[in-house]
């Protein structure tokens, strides 16, 4: 019985990474929580975006997601790292204007407010 609670419970904090838009600039839709067990969805569709060189910018939309680990936080500056590195850019979109939610105090206090490329709005 205890197993068939954590699986509802995983499918309720499982990622889900949908692709927005293939124009230009592709969007990335992260809803849910970020975290080790559901990276490599992650990494499995920017890995796809990031090979493709006519690609300038990909946009991750953050604004429904509702946390993110270190492993997570490591793969967006993974991948910020690369295109940055190729003159590209990783646009991290976080629709949300609360300066004290979740996902503004965490880019705030890692300091990567300051390094990745955060927009409110597109």
């Amino acid at each position: 019985m205890r197993n068939c609670r954590l699986k509802k419970g995983y499918k309720e904090m499982s990622l889900e990474v949908a692709l927005k838009s293939e124009t230009e600039d592709p969007v990335l839709e992260l809803t849910g929580k970020i975290i080790d067990v559901d990276i490599k969805k992650l990494q499995h569709k920017m890995d796809q975006l990031y090979k493709k060189k006519s690609v300038e910018r990909i946009v991750l939309d953050v604004t429904l997601a509702n946390f993110i680990d270190s492993h997570g936080l490591g793969i967006i500056v993974y991948y910020h790292t690369l295109m940055q590195k190729e003159s590209r850019k990783l646009i991290i979109l976080n629709g949300n204007p609360d300066s004290e939610s979740y996902l503004n105090k965490l880019f705030e206090l890692t300091n990567l407010d300051k390094v990745l490329n955060i927009v409110t709005a597109l």
